[in-house]
């Protein structure tokens, strides 16, 4: 049995600092019970994971340092050599969302994809649904 993340901790990770900064604040104040951490690209998600071990990420795809296809291949690597449970990946674009983001949800049921825009009341109830895994 995986070593399980800490349900109660969201990373978001974005590179723009206004939409980390808003989904922060808004998840805030509807999750008070979360621990919610922040990273600007898919390295320092990478990094954060080793450390905190998040739940649940909410992860942008386009991203400089390394995309969010990097980070999330890191972090599954991480999770089988360390016999870690993978987190919940919410995966958040304002792109149409390529066929590996397709595949990782068929593979792995609690992953989501969340477009942008996205409304406040939308991105609550989906990051809610992934911590209550």
């Amino acid at each position: 049995m995986p070593i399980p993340c800490e349900k109660n901790r969201l990373l978001i990770v974005d590179d723009e600092v206004s939409i980390v900064r808003l989904f922060k604040i808004i998840l805030s104040s509807a999750l008070p019970d979360t621990t919610i951490d922040t990273a600007h690209n898919g390295q320092e998600a990478v990094e954060n994971f080793e450390k905190q071990r998040p739940g649940t990420l909410l992860m942008d795809l386009h991203m400089p340092v390394m995309d969010g296809r990097q980070a999330f291949q890191k972090i599954q690597v991480l999770c089988q050599s360390n016999d870690w449970a993978m987190p919940s990946v919410i995966f958040c674009t304002g792109y149409a969302p390529p066929d590996w983001v397709r595949a990782a949800m068929v593979a792995n049921t609690n992953h989501r994809l969340l477009p942008k825009p996205v409304t406040s009341l939308v991105l609550i109830d989906t990051v809610k649904s992934r911590l209550q895994q």
